[in-house]
């Protein structure tokens, strides 16, 4: 895997010996994500994540939000099943589109809930390799998987992150589908 170059090197992406499909490739067949390249020491950015200097903007080095003007859209879910589930939907319609995320605040969901689940994925992250490469899957017909980038092999940048991906329409799940730190 190439890296990205030391200070004062340069180097193009689409160089003739930069091959990104193939060290995409490498690092997916890992499986052990972003996690593991950190814990193994790397010392250098493989190049795929570095998008190119044409994507990038000119942004201030002061990026808080008095900076930038921008705010997160926050969704307020309090009186969504009675009289403002139009407002509240309209709303989730706008963020989504405009931004493609949100904050959804009085959703109902304990805070130790939250708590316990954001737990179990920081103590998931922080198993050994071999436990979490079992459950390392771009199989979209798993209802859970972990990966990395689920872009990897399309965009011109791999983003820095591996995910949990929980998939339950109808909610309940079966507790064997899960690992062990998820399943409470």
């Amino acid at each position: 895997m190439q890296t990205l170059p030391s200070p004062g090197e340069s180097f193009t992406c689409n160089g003739p010996l930069y091959d990104r499909a193939k060290e995409a490739k490498e690092f997916d067949d890992t499986k052990a994500g972003v996690k593991g390249l950190v814990d193994s020491g790397v010392a250098k950015v493989p190049r795929f994540f570095i998008h190119p200097h044409q994507n990038l903007r000119d942004l201030s080095s002061d990026t808080d939000r008095a900076a930038t003007g921008l705010e997160v859209p926050v969704i307020d879910m309090m009186g969504y099943e009675d009289c403002r589930r139009r407002d509240v939907v309209d709303d989730l319609r706008r963020a989504s589109e405009a931004w493609g995320f949100f904050q959804i605040i009085n959703h109902g969901i304990q805070i130790d809930v939250m708590d316990r689940m954001l737990e179990a994925v920081k103590q998931f992250h922080e198993q050994p390799e071999g436990v979490k490469r079992e459950w390392y899957s771009r199989d979209d017909a798993k209802k859970f998987r972990y990966y990395s980038n689920g872009d990897l092999f399309w965009s011109k940048a791999a983003t820095w992150k591996d995910t949990l991906y929980f998939d339950f329409p109808f909610g309940e799940q079966e507790r064997e589908a899960l690992p062990v730190l998820c399943r409470s």
